[in-house]
């Protein structure tokens, strides 16, 4: 199916062209006349609760832009917004509800015409939304203090009306979004899955788009990804009195990740030392040179190390802070 707003750029495009050959005039003086009313003024798109109006450009010299003025019941019109344009787009809109629009133009002077005869748009939910994250889908998967989740993030619908996103989970990657599958739903952009997820299982996600009517999109494209366990510190252990060193020894999780480890001199901030490696061992010991400018003797160090998968650049797992202290 068509995407509801696939004909929508065109169409602005076209009057955006008819208008074109509109000339510029800096003329700021008052002839004491208001401008001419807008005509040919008329509803190209109404429908899934957005109405698209437009009418022919304004040609005085003296013309600035124009006040567009809506109605529920016809009668008592109030002002919706200023435009330099030859038309509007009013979105977010009740399905239901008659929607009255009268259009007046404005000079320089700030005088105003009469307005135009009213016209009607109902914007009826006629389409479902366009399938979303075409562009981007995100996920992360966390292993963070002790609370495993995926997150997810998307980019939002263009349409109005989307009043949620739905989204789907499975362990298998051809899965079919449905009741058996489906996990939760978000009115934002992103979702934080923390339901029953275990290590090392990897998690395939779908989302759909629905608007306020309950039309549903198609699905989305299948994004997925693992949670790791945390790395296991050999050395330095934590809370120990250890003399100066140049490695770091971890035990690597169980599969190929990369590793980074971060120093710093409080528990908070001022980190001044970090290195990334990546290992293919998997459950094995792992030698992380550590190469700061210097240490001082008898000064609390803080340190984690965090293991990442290729698809994100936000840690997987992360591990609790240690420290340690450099003996005399």
């Amino acid at each position: 199916m068509l995407n509801r707003f696939s004909g929508l750029c065109c169409i602005i495009i076209v009057i955006m062209l008819n208008g074109c050959e509109r000339q510029l005039y800096l003329n700021n003086s008052d002839s004491g006349i208001p401008p001419a009313v807008p005509v040919g003024v008329k509803v190209v798109y109404a429908y899934d609760g957005a109405v698209f109006i437009a009418w022919q450009y304004n040609t005085e010299p003296d013309f600035k832009g124009y006040n567009v003025y809506r109605s529920i019941n016809n009668s008592s019109f109030s002002l919706l917004a200023f435009t330099t344009n030859n038309y509007y787009f009013d979105d977010s809109l009740d399905y239901q509800t008659k929607y009255y629009y009268k259009i007046s133009a404005i000079n320089n002077a700030g005088r105003e015409s009469l307005t135009c005869d009213s016209i009607m748009a109902q914007p009826l939910n006629l389409y479902p939304p366009g399938t979303p994250a075409t562009l981007s889908f995100n996920i992360s998967a966390r292993n963070w203090y002790n609370q495993k989740s995926v997150y997810l993030n998307w980019n939002p619908n263009s349409e109005g009306d989307v009043a949620w996103y739905y989204v789907y989970r499975s362990i298998n990657d051809n899965f079919t979004a449905d009741s058996s599958t489906y996990i939760g739903k978000t009115h934002i952009t992103n979702y934080t899955d923390t339901v029953n997820l275990s290590l090392y299982i990897n998690y395939y996600y779908k989302l759909r788009a629905v608007d306020k009517g309950g039309l549903q999109s198609g699905d989305s494209h299948i994004v997925h990804d693992i949670i790791f366990d945390v790395p296991s510190v050999i050395f330095p252990q934590n809370n120990s009195l250890v003399s100066a060193f140049n490695q770091f020894i971890i035990k690597t999780i169980g599969v190929p990740a990369d590793y980074k480890i971060v120093v710093q001199t409080n528990q908070f901030f001022d980190e001044f030392w970090n290195t990334v490696v990546h290992s293919t061992a998997i459950n094995d010991t792992l030698y992380i040179d550590f190469t700061p400018a210097s240490l001082d003797v008898n000064v609390i160090y803080y340190w984690r190390v965090a293991a990442y998968s290729q698809n994100s650049s936000d840690p997987n797992s992360v591990s609790p802070l240690y420290q340690f202290t450099i003996k005399p």
